[in-house]
């Protein structure tokens, strides 16, 4: 940090009083503007020093570290005692500027931990040595005593509120046997502030537990949510905390309003708050921790970089929201082939620029072993990138809030791997692709290209409203590398190269198709599908498919067909002819030999239709085609990767076919069962819209569980016209719609016959 000073007046008895009050305000700086830099640079100076000045920037501690504190009052006094002049010094150091931390772990002089009974010190500094501490309430119910009272400049007014700090009140020893050569260097090892995780939010899709967060405008919900959050030392909450930023109101007054005094101060509904979830996920399975101090006035952006950099990941922005990019193994979700490019033009980088491609790399970190100085580790070095370069190509990585050597190495080894990936990769494609965004996996085959079964992280996304169009800037992905980076093989993947699929055989799964079956993107009749117990009737009608076609569709009747069954109505464009595959029918849906035209379920040989059940768990997903139909922005919850858990959030119009979803589905006995379940069948079309409350908009029945399954149209109201999504989920028969804010709602596959 700029601008340390070390304390270097000499502890003397008569020495001059002096006070310094720093006033370390919180500036309020325009959140595009401080989102701007590149890279997080290696950080000026020390944490390990007290600063002293007036106007010093304010810190905020970020898991368990330590910190020389920022010194915001010195003076000496007391008078003739015992034929000494002023013999009592009393030093007030802060360690943290945003609210309560957890509290303090061990004070320190010269960098030893202090012994100590209650405030005070045994051994070494008994009795000349006192001290006091405190969270940083707001407000805080009391200043920090003093224990040799009268002390100048001092007093119950200055209660430092919402700073966590430290009274340090020391005597001089007479006999020169403590504190010879002056003041020691004083310091504290804290857990710093608390956070909000949205996994254990009981709101929050997946979540269980009571966090909770709340919009600082509501004081009350705030005040509570608050008093859940816990503390952490995990990269992901600590980044999700900084850019929804602290906000402090002195609780004693009921008209005193939340102000933010640090972090960025993202309202929750313009960040996705899934990636940080996912990114939290990822720490804690690699045991990555976050902790350190950064500094307020300064600039956010760097201080959120820093942050994520303990965890490997970077922020992007994803349909103007704040996103991640995370260093981990990821899911791909399409493939990009030839049919995909709108232009012939494909821009290839075969590997990135020379001076990038370094072959070792020295990280440094702050060791608690070396008085909490930044020191270098073993430098990292890939000896196959040693052997291709022919010399030795080094650098030096300071990764500010890191304090663990093999974390170091291991993110150290993340950036020699990235150097060395394919890119950048630029191509314009079709329409289609439009949903995927920066961080997505993809796999990009263009053989002419030289670009086999390449899996593609997106690194930028362009779309052009008057062509149609999406411009993708990609970079190779190695799967191979994670294990690599994160010590679990002992061989690094080889240096991508063009026209090979060396190193990615494990990429993307043998059985994966090229793309999924086309979807009807628009349609002269609204419901041209009908049904009886034993056929299923389409109406003509003209529709245009994903990529633009534009196709006219015969009349027909599919006949001998099974009652009370649920069948997948295609249009199968090699034989031109309609087929109907019983449900889900998941081979189908994932070719591109067919146009998905709708779920059907046939009647029962009564003519009626199967009976709609109270409970998702009656129908086991089959039998109501179509599903529920929110409205394309609408957000969907995905399982994760491994189909544990809850995963990322996706647009209802981004959802194809063969994703997995993590949904409820209501059981015997009415216990409730979270699981992974696939979709079998999405389409977008135009429909009337209701709104109910603050939830997404969605087609008049759509079913919502309100104690009961009930359609919007009876407790919403119209919303205008808009495009929505049919979905049908297996087995679950459910999936969750989920907010900006988090907050989420269980919906309902629907029958046949009901219009969507």
């Amino acid at each position: 940090m700029a601008g340390v000073v070390s304390v270097v007046a000499s502890f003397v008895p008569g020495g001059q009083s002096v006070a310094i009050i720093a006033a370390a305000v919180s500036a309020v700086a325009n959140v595009g503007a401080q989102l701007t830099a590149s890279k997080p640079p290696a950080a000026v100076g020390s944490v390990n020093r007290t600063m002293i000045g007036a106007n010093a920037p304010r810190p905020y501690l970020i898991g368990e570290t330590y910190y020389a504190g920022t010194r915001r009052h010195q003076t000496g006094y007391g008078g003739r005692v015992s034929k000494i002049d002023n013999p009592y010094l009393l030093l007030v150091d802060v360690y943290s500027g945003a609210g309560p931390v957890e509290g303090l772990v061990a004070r320190y002089l010269d960098y030893v931990a202090v012994p100590m009974a209650g405030n005070a010190a045994t051994g070494y500094a008994a009795n000349h040595l006192y001290s006091y501490d405190q969270r940083g309430l707001t407000p805080e119910p009391g200043a920090l005593a003093a224990h040799w009272t009268a002390a100048p400049g001092w007093g119950p007014e200055y209660k430092l509120s919402s700073y966590a700090a430290i009274s340090w009140c020391l005597r001089f020893d007479e006999d020169g046997k403590r504190f010879a050569s002056g003041i020691p260097a004083t310091g504290a090892v804290w857990r710093g502030v608390l956070a909000y995780d949205p996994r254990k939010d009981s709101t929050y899709p997946g979540g269980v537990g009571p966090h909770r967060w709340a919009d600082p405008a509501d004081k009350a919900a705030f005040a509570a949510a608050k008093a859940t959050w816990e503390w952490t030392r995990c990269p992901g909450l600590h980044a999700l905390r900084y850019a929804l930023g602290t906000w402090e109101r002195d609780e004693t007054k009921p008209d005193a309003t939340y102000l933010k005094t640090f972090g960025i101060g993202i309202p929750i509904d313009g960040i996705r708050v899934a990636d940080f979830v996912a990114l939290a996920n990822v720490c804690d399975a690699n045991g990555w921790h976050v902790d350190g101090v950064i500094f307020e006035p300064g600039n956010r952006d760097v201080n959120l970089k820093h942050i994520l950099a303990a965890g490997g990941a970077e922020r992007c922005w994803v349909g103007g929201k704040l996103a991640l990019k995370l260093s981990a193994p990821r899911v791909p979700l399409d493939t990009i082939t030839e049919d995909d490019l709108a232009t012939d033009e494909v821009e290839i980088g075969a590997m990135q620029g020379w001076e990038q491609r370094i072959n070792t790399l020295t990280p440094k970190y702050r060791s608690p072993d070396h008085k909490w100085e930044y020191v270098p580790s073993v430098p990292v070095q890939i000896a196959t990138y040693l052997a291709e370069d022919g010399e030795e190509k080094g650098d030096e990585r300071q990764y500010q809030l890191v304090q663990d050597k093999d974390q170091a190495a291991q993110l150290a080894a993340y950036e020699l791997l990235d150097a060395r990936e394919l890119g950048e990769i630029v191509l314009t494609c079709k329409p289609r692709l439009r949903r995927y965004g920066p961080g997505d996996l993809l796999i990009v085959d263009l053989p002419d290209d030289g670009l086999e079964q390449q899996p593609c992280v997106v690194l930028k996304r362009t779309f052009d409203p008057v062509s149609m169009t999406v411009e993708f800037i990609l970079r190779g992905e190695t799967p191979g590398k994670h294990a690599f980076a994160l010590g679990q093989v002992g061989t690094a993947p080889p240096t991508p190269a063009l026209g090979g699929t060396e190193g990615y055989d494990n990429a993307v799964p043998s059985t994966m198709p090229p793309r999924a079956a086309h979807v009807i993107t628009r349609q002269s009749v609204a419901y041209p599908v009908d049904s009886t117990a034993d056929s299923i009737m389409v109406e003509a009608f003209e529709a245009t498919i994903d990529d633009g076609r534009v196709l006219t569709f015969p009349a027909q009747t599919i006949g001998g067909l099974t009652a009370a069954s649920t069948y997948l109505v295609l249009w199968d464009l090699q034989a031109s002819t309609f087929v109907a595959v019983p449900a889900p029918a998941l081979t189908e849906a994932a070719s591109d030999r067919y146009v998905i035209v709708r779920e059907m379920t046939t009647a029962n040989a009564d003519g009626t239709y199967p009976a709609y059940p109270t409970a998702p768990g009656g129908d086991g997903g089959g039998g109501y085609g179509g599903g529920g139909c929110p409205i394309v922005t609408a957000h969907i919850l995905l399982a994760n990767a491994a189909r544990t858990g809850p995963g990322d959030t996706i647009e209802a119009g981004r959802i194809e076919a063969g994703m997995w979803v993590w949904a409820q589905r209501e059981g015997e006995a009415g216990s409730d069962r979270w699981g992974a379940y696939q979709v079998t069948f999405a389409r977008t079309f135009l429909s009337p819209l209701f709104a109910v409350g603050d939830r997404p908009l969605t087609s008049p029945s759509h079913l919502w569980w309100d104690a009961g399954w009930v359609r919007s149209d009876t407790i919403g109201d119209a919303a205008g016209e808009g495009k929505v999504v049919a979905l049908t989920v297996a087995d679950a028969a459910t999936y969750v719609l989920v907010d900006a804010s988090g907050k989420w709602w269980l919906s309902h596959n629907k029958r046949a016959e009901q219009e969507l």
